[in-house]
């Protein structure tokens, strides 16, 4: 039992830390606009999955990692994160009996308004600039979300995490 409870927490924390390298990975200067939201992805993916375990707390945390990582304004993603991930983890229901391609659509849509309220909470406290590119990163994240999210069920129920 405390074995498997262990290996359960690491495939989560193990999850976690791979979404922060993959934010941090560099891409080429042509390519920068496309790169997906990762972080956002494994979070939402989580919340949606198992509510109970992963949520606005784990959001506010990841949020304040992210922040002393970018060295931005502590507080600016703990508190994007948590409150959308509030919003995630209220209607999860919902959310988790539509179709792929339809949560691929909400995605997108859900990455932009993550970056865009970045922006906004970044420009009220200082000068921000935002840039047209951060819908192509949520077009890419939606994209993405399929083969994210299959090949993170298929972990899940290997561990057996619910």
């Amino acid at each position: 039992m405390q074995t498997r409870f262990i290996l359960q927490w690491f495939t989560i924390l193990s999850f976690f830390v791979i979404a922060f390298v993959l934010e941090l990975a560099p891409w080429p200067v042509g390519f920068q606009m496309l790169k997906p939201a990762w972080l956002v992805l494994v979070l939402l993916y989580w919340v949606l999955a198992i509510p109970n375990k992963v949520s606005i707390g784990w959001s506010f945390l990841l949020g304040l990692t992210w922040d002393l990582i970018l060295g931005s304004t502590l507080g600016v993603h703990a508190l994007v994160l948590s409150t959308s991930m509030y919003i995630i983890a209220k209607n999860y229901l919902i959310l988790r009996n539509l179709s792929l391609w339809f949560q691929s659509l909400l995605v997108v849509l859900f990455v932009f308004i993550i970056r865009l309220l970045i922006f906004l909470v970044e420009f009220s406290l200082h000068t921000a600039f935002f840039h047209w590119q951060a819908i192509l990163g949520a077009f890419a994240s939606g994209l993405l979300w399929p083969w994210v999210f299959l090949l993170m069920r298929k972990i899940r129920r290997k561990v057996k995490l619910h």
